[in-house]
């Protein structure tokens, strides 16, 4: 009768067709703690292994039905097949042998031993060469498993990594977490700075109601529970609904339909940023140490993805506010002469493939150095303002462009507008800017403000370039000055 097989303790499985000596050789290994079966043959062994998966295999090496180098070789194909798939198969095997010449030993390590040892059996060494094997199975084991983690943090932080948007990041990084756990329910939760906090992505399965966007307001007022999480500690709860609420399940309160959960914080420049939780909502779980450590640097990986996010997105700020240095005029806040230029030769471009019409209005200030000698360059320099203003105002769509075209001349682009549409809006803004009463006593036409304003518009050819329609409005803007100014006159 074999006995049974106790939890938690390493199994070894004997194989000897000599009933005194597997007698001998199981209690042998019962003296040692370890769990023990028996088989009289190399089939009955094969069967065994399937069923059971023992640490290790004390296989006699001359047998009948099936010797132990037949039935060594087969369980070492047994566990190749299965590794790809289960990392805990390497089993260990121990050949005992009568037989002490060269020949065997080469044999039975040909045929996948791990060891060996001689008949008669010396049993203080047999008992060292068990304990010796399955400690180094132990360590491959391990080693197996922190390689297979290594790939799974690698193959999921690659995943992460793959965009520099936080928002694609997060969501990446809660559904690639909740596919790999197999769990219900995958959030992270940021801390505001208030101290409450709120759950800003989530992954969760079919027929769970979902918690994005919650917020949970416990944090602000519990200094303990954020120097807990500050300090970097996990919370591990396998069953919620055995225990009374505490700091370790306080998120579970709030809708999340959690029976267990795993909770990570997310520490960044040694404050902590969030929280990453892995909710079991369907049944109680029990976590294993190596899905903490696994979270534990999926966690590390997901601040190193926040960081590099954060860089990129104040590298696009930057970049904008250097693009709009280089394309704003400082004073006027309206575009400037370059981004004048570079955006009438694409809207060129544009409407010769469309075979639309391009209007320009060039707008100049009536006598402004006069303006400037009379009331001085500070509010010469507020005259500017004004006008722009008004130029911004009437340029509705967004396609138009107003720009200052150098001292006191304006530009408007205005692409898919006639010249109709171009001299009624040139018209507007030279009533408004009269409206506006702004003083100007220095000047020859008006006691306020005026402007004289040059239209021309065109259907972009290839024969011509954007140059031919400055000009053009440049030389409308002439005849305005020169019929007595405060006007418009079209090309």
């Amino acid at each position: 009768m074999t006995p049974s097989v106790q939890i938690n303790r390493p199994l070894v499985l004997v194989v000897e067709d000599d009933l005194v000596v597997q007698i001998q050789l199981r209690r042998s290994m019962e003296k040692e703690g370890y769990s023990v079966m028996t088989a009289c043959d190399g089939q009955e062994a094969l069967d065994i292994y399937n069923l059971l998966r023992p640490d290790i295999v004390l296989l006699d090496a001359l047998m009948p039905v099936m010797d132990g180098f037949t039935c060594c070789a087969q369980l070492r194909e047994m566990t190749r097949s299965s590794l790809t798939e289960e990392l805990n198969d390497q089993v260990s095997i121990l050949m005992i042998t009568g037989l002490d010449d060269p020949d065997s030993v080469d044999k039975a390590f040909a045929a996948g031993a791990t060891d060996y040892i001689t008949k008669p059996i010396h049993w203080a060494m047999l008992r060292q060469r068990v304990r010796r094997l399955l400690q180094m199975q132990l360590v491959m084991k391990d080693l197996r498993r922190k390689i297979e983690q290594e790939k799974l943090v690698a193959k999921i932080t690659q995943k992460i990594r793959q965009s520099l948007k936080l928002e694609v990041i997060l969501n990446t990084t809660v559904i690639e977490i909740r596919k790999l756990f197999e769990t219900d329910r995958v959030i992270v939760l940021q801390f505001q700075q208030d101290g409450n906090g709120t759950v800003i992505v989530e992954s969760v399965a079919p027929g769970w109601k979902s918690i994005l966007g919650k917020e949970i307001k416990e944090f602000s007022g519990d200094e303990n529970l954020q120097q807990k999480y500050q300090k970097g500690n996990v919370c591990l709860t396998e069953d919620i609904t055995a225990k009374t609420i505490s700091e370790c399940n306080i998120l579970t309160i709030h809708d999340s339909q959690a029976k267990s959960s795993l909770v990570v914080p997310v520490i960044q420049r040694e404050n902590i940023w969030g929280l990453l939780i892995v909710y079991q909502c369907s049944t109680p779980r029990q976590w294993q140490q190596s899905e903490l450590e696994l979270l534990k640097q999926l966690a590390d990986q997901l601040v190193i993805a926040i960081q590099q996010a954060q860089l990129y997105q104040q590298l696009e700020t930057v970049n904008q506010e250097l693009q709009s240095l280089a394309t704003i005029d400082s004073l006027t806040q309206i575009s400037n002469r370059r981004f004048f230029d570079d955006s009438l030769f694409h809207e060129w471009k544009r409407l010769e493939r469309e075979q639309a019409p391009l209007s320009l209005i060039l707008a100049d200030i009536d006598f402004f150095k006069s303006y400037n000698d009379t009331y001085g360059h500070q509010a010469g320099d507020e005259c500017l303002k004004k006008v722009a203003d008004v130029l911004r105002d009437h340029s509705q769509r967004p396609a138009d462009v107003v720009a200052r075209y150098g001292g006191e001349e304006f530009a408007l682009i205005l692409p898919n507008t006639d010249v109709q549409g171009a001299f009624n809006l040139a018209l507007s803004i030279r009533s408004h800017i009269k409206s506006q009463a702004i003083d100007h006593l220095s000047s020859q036409v008006s006691p306020f403000l005026t402007l004289s304003l040059g239209v021309a518009t065109v259907i972009p050819q290839s024969n011509i370039s954007p140059e031919w329609l400055i000009a053009k409005a440049d030389a409308a803007l002439y005849r305005a000055k020169q019929f007595g100014r405060d006007q418009v006159v079209i090309a």
